[in-house]
């Protein structure tokens, strides 16, 4: 259960501190926007780079996104061509990439570990797991995690405002991020597009889905939790599946992008607690932040009257 939730945590982490999002379409000199998969991690004062496997360039800072458009704007103009050689397909692959006081991380463990290599590295740590009943029939599963970000001393300033900037910048990414998503959970494709105030999606496999579900819609652009009031056959085609949900869809969704997401376990709360900023750590070689992470999780227990005594 704990190894589920860190293995959460550390994608969310990734995500966040490695932001990165492919360029759909050819940007000029000159520009002063470029269109990218998804802009919703990029926010405004961030300085951006451009790269590709040969080139970079660097020194662009967002003034603000048009998310639902993936349409990043920056103060000043872009000094070199950087095009696409297929738009439809994104090749040649240019990506923008975040850049945190010119340094990245080289690493994201699982544990504690006594020996990391390469700095800047991140550590999500495991620290206790508490259960109270919630429910007549469920309990609430309370994980608490520490998140470690480490610089080595020797880059002084610099090296410690990178240490609070991707501490806030993890603590950003948690907060957007209250519902987690922990495996284990199940995937199903539309076979029609979505448009907004929708309230009957239709969907390729039934298997998954059970009446009162939550299930998640998303594509490239934007992610809305739903619940399925009941499923039915599609009157005009007997292959469909129809799901009929509790509430509106809000933005449009297109069929090709977009998967339905099942999931299997629900995490109801979270939040970045606590955040220690340049602590020593381990001797004078290494300053540290630690961010103190809690989740509560519903898990049933019905199941568990029909447990043997005997054998």
């Amino acid at each position: 259960m704990m190894e589920e939730l860190l293995d959460s945590v550390r994608r969310i982490i990734f995500k966040w501190v490695n932001t990165s999002s492919q360029i759909v379409q050819s940007v000029s000199i000159g520009d002063t926007s470029a269109c990218v998969r998804n802009s919703s991690r990029f926010s405004p004062g961030d300085s951006v780079m451009f790269k590709n496997n040969e080139v970079y360039e660097t020194g662009l800072i967002v003034e603000s996104t048009e998310n639902q458009a993936g349409i990043v704007n920056f103060t000043t103009p872009v000094l070199n061509n950087w095009t696409l050689s297929n738009p439809s397909t994104g090749a040649t692959d240019i990506f923008l990439i975040k850049t945190i006081y010119e340094q990245f991380v080289q690493g994201i463990y699982i544990g504690d570990p006594d020996v990391i290599s390469m700095f800047p590295a991140i550590t999500v740590n495991g620290v206790s797991r508490h259960s109270e009943w919630l429910t007549l029939e469920s309990t609430k599963e309370r994980y608490e995690v520490e998140i470690g970000v480490f610089v080595k001393e020797s880059t002084h300033e610099n090296g410690y405002r990178f240490l609070m900037a991707i501490a806030d910048e993890i603590q950003a990414g948690l907060k957007r991020n209250i519902l987690p998503l922990i495996s284990d959970y199940d995937i199903v494709s539309l076979t029609g597009d979505i448009t907004a105030g929708d309230t009957v999606i239709r969907v390729n496999n039934r298997d998954y889905l059970t009446d009162d579900r939550r299930i998640i819609i998303e594509d490239d652009y934007e992610s809305q939790e739903n619940w399925v009031n009941y499923i039915y056959t599609a009157d005009e085609d007997p292959t469909e599946t129809a799901i009929k949900l509790a509430g509106r869809v809000c933005w449009n969704f297109d069929k090709d992008s977009t998967s339905v997401i099942i999931p299997k376990r629900f995490i109801f709360n979270s939040w970045p607690s606590d955040i220690e900023y340049g602590k020593i750590h381990k001797g004078e070689l290494l300053k540290a932040a630690t961010i103190r992470w809690f989740a509560e999780e519903e898990e049933m227990q019905w199941y568990r009257r029909e447990e043997l005594k005997l054998k």
